[in-house]
């Protein structure tokens, strides 16, 4: 838990944001609140000695939803180094799965296309998604992928693209990022 929100905080520094602005930062207590519910909720904890911090983490969650419009559902899979641009109104299916070092702008709805609707997204790393995106059903977001702000997202999203709209189409396409490596040839010149 420590690790993931320590990569969670080097996002917001790399903003060149300050510890006593990121600390103000009411998305940043939700991602805090979020990964400290993952840990309470573990399976392999006893769930009778485990119970009075469920019930805090639940009530704390319950004012973070309630105040800033904000769930980041303990059930949901979120990887290492998410940044929440804004805090409000994110709500994400307890099944939803993120990847690491993903941005989510506000009025992000993230689950599936109805009551009783069955598979939900998984997004891949170093995803954007935009202001009041919505993305629904068992969907794959690809790694590198950019979704705009305000599109609805029911198909899946191919990597290194943008897509905008209602419902979202592929307005671009970008390269993969080349990974340098290095050869083991005895040494580097």
């Amino acid at each position: 838990m420590l690790n993931d929100f320590k990569q969670d905080m080097s996002r917001y520094r790399a903003y060149g944001e300050g510890t006593c602005t990121i600390l103000r930062n009411p998305a940043v207590w939700c991602i805090f609140w979020y990964r400290l519910g993952r840990v309470i909720y573990r399976s392999d904890r006893s769930r009778v000695l485990s119970m009075p911090f469920r019930i805090l983490h639940s009530a704390g969650a319950l004012v973070l939803e309630v105040l800033l419009e904000m769930r980041l559902n303990v059930g949901a899979k979120i990887g290492p180094g998410l940044l929440i641009a804004h805090a409000g109104g994110i709500t994400l299916h307890p099944e939803v799965v993120i990847g690491k070092n993903c941005d989510l702008a506000h009025r992000v709805t993230m689950g599936t296309r109805g009551v009783g609707g069955i598979g939900v997204p998984i997004v891949g790393d170093g995803v954007f998604i935009g202001t009041g995106a919505v993305l629904i059903g068992p969907i794959i977001v690809g790694d590198g992928a950019r979704i705009g702000a305000n599109s609805m997202v029911n198909q899946d999203v191919p990597e290194y693209s943008t897509v905008m709209g209602v419902p979202a189409q592929v307005v671009s396409q970008r390269q993969a990022p080349v990974v340098a490596s290095v050869l083991s040839t005895g040494g580097v010149n």
